[in-house]
């Protein structure tokens, strides 16, 4: 099993959004067994607010909740918190349907598990999940010698304008949406429309599989 510790030598922060109390803590017990840090939610909106002033390493999010339920979590975390856009969503649902699957991989999420949860399944999963983001954190590491990704590949490769790659090789340094805007001098929103230009350049829907395939340049 991968290490439950972090790049930084602290334990991964699991943000567990589950309304079923009993579930919840069965799902924390199994997940801090393994060597997690483990934050609860009950319901969206206390996910919500959690993710204002904390950022996980992963989150665990059940589909149907009262209020606010799990493909609003993922919505509005894609949509308005761009600085967690890396962070992997698993889903967790009773819903066995196709179609509730294809509606969370549109919106953003990397998983999906069906109750009633296998639990060697739903370790394995996050194992995999962090390990790939653990390769994209140690690849930003400030002592590597040169950068990440090379501007004029990246021209020649996907047509990027020298405004997306500024924006390209900032993302690859570790920056966020609101630390990029800030070092170019523009508004967030206009780095977020070089985002969806970089996203159609490259064929890419997220934050995260971006940095990976410009880490690979």
């Amino acid at each position: 099993m991968i290490s439950a510790a972090s790049p930084s030598e602290r334990p991964f922060v699991i943000l567990c959004i589950e309304d079923e109390a009993q579930l919840r803590r069965d799902i924390r017990d199994e997940l801090i067994e393994a060597g997690y840090q483990v934050v609860e939610a009950g319901d969206g909106s206390e996910a919500l607010a959690i993710l204002e002033n904390q950022r996980p390493d992963l989150v665990l999010c059940d589909i149907s909740m009262p209020g606010l339920d799990g493909y609003g979590v993922l919505e509005e975390l894609r949509r308005n918190e761009q600085e967690h856009a890396e962070i992997p969503f698993l889903f967790l649902s009773a819903l066995g349907d196709p179609r509730h699957i294809v509606d969370g991989k549109r919106l953003g999420a990397d998983d999906y598990l069906v109750k009633p949860i296998d639990y060697d399944l739903l370790l394995a999963t996050i194992e995999a999940r962090l390990r790939q983001i653990g390769r994209i954190r140690s690849a930003r590491r400030p002592h590597s010698p040169q950068p990440a990704c090379d501007a004029g590949t990246l021209a020649r490769s996907y047509g990027l304008t020298p405004a997306e790659i500024r924006i390209s090789r900032a993302l690859t340094e570790g920056s966020n949406l609101t630390q990029i805007a800030t070092d170019l001098g523009v508004s967030r929103s206009t780095v977020a429309f070089h985002m969806r230009n970089i996203f159609q350049k490259t064929g890419t829907g997220r934050q995260a599989e971006l940095v990976a395939l410009l880490l690979r340049q």
